[in-house]
């Protein structure tokens, strides 16, 4: 599971992200406020506060934009408390649902637009994956984890096998995405010390995580994935300025590398 507080994943999903202090009281779908509450709407499009901010692992928005899952955290010792053993499930209306075990979730998902929700809960040995009805939280199958994921139901297959099965795989296929991995590599290429950091923006963007002025990570813009660590230092000698500058100058460029994306 992702870890670095994965609401982002939920705003993006959902489309209901809020600006900084912005004030509502109605609204036809479930919301997550700028602060982190999340909130669930009447029949009437009454907004009704279910979580605040800090309660939840992750938050996820089903597709009907009604309904909300949350990974609740645990008020343990810091390595153990991103390893949730409850979730609630938020409907219209105000209502609550609550999926717990004693053994923490690895991962969860909503399956058929939010009417259910799979849940793969980890144990000392082998796992096991269920789905329940997000309606009242009832176990609707169970499937012990397999030796090979390829093995398991639909429903159980996290986020991340499903992104790789759907990339289509053959020769022809290898060609292709080798080409582009070379045009990427001689792109990056020509971005060398002593140019400047709008140079560098026309191949890269920005990254969450730790930076400075003079030290940041950069991510290629056709791909997250894809990485260069650059230093600068200041076109104008203002050594002790934070505010980055178009002219600052490039003075290191990392190999390209792959990573994980990393969010503020």
């Amino acid at each position: 599971m992702l870890i670095n507080f994965l609401v982002s994943v939920a705003l993006a999903s959902s489309g209901s992200s809020l600006r900084q202090n912005q004030k509502f009281d109605y609204n036809k779908h479930a919301e997550l406020d700028a602060a982190g509450n999340i909130y669930v709407s009447s029949d009437e499009g009454k907004l009704i506060k279910m979580a605040g901010a800090g309660h939840c692992i992750e938050v996820m928005f089903a597709l009907d934009r009604q309904t909300v899952g949350c990974s609740v955290a645990r008020d343990t010792e810091p390595e153990e408390a991103m390893r949730s053993l409850r979730l609630e499930i938020y409907l219209k209306n105000g209502q609550k649902r609550i999926i717990e075990s004693k053994t923490p979730i690895v991962e969860w998902n909503f399956w058929h637009d939010g009417q259910q929700v799979a849940v793969h809960w980890s144990s000392p040995g082998k796992g096991s994956y269920a789905l329940y009805d997000s309606a009242n939280a009832h176990l609707v199958e169970e499937f012990p984890e397999p030796d090979e994921g390829s093995s398991l139901p639909e429903w159980a297959k996290g986020r991340g096998q499903v992104q790789d099965e759907s990339v289509p795989m053959g020769l022809d296929y290898d060609r292709e995405r080798t080409k582009w991995i070379a045009q990427v590599m001689r792109r990056i290429a020509k971005i060398e010390p002593g140019m400047k950091r709008q140079d560098l923006l026309k191949v890269f963007t920005t990254e969450g995580g730790l930076s400075t002025r003079f030290q940041r990570t950069y991510v290629y813009s056709g791909c997250p994935y894809i990485k260069v660590n650059v230093r600068f230092k200041s076109a104008s000698n203002d050594g002790n300025s934070d505010q980055e500058e178009p002219d600052d100058i490039i003075e290191s460029i990392s190999h390209p590398y792959l990573a994980w994306g990393v969010m503020d």
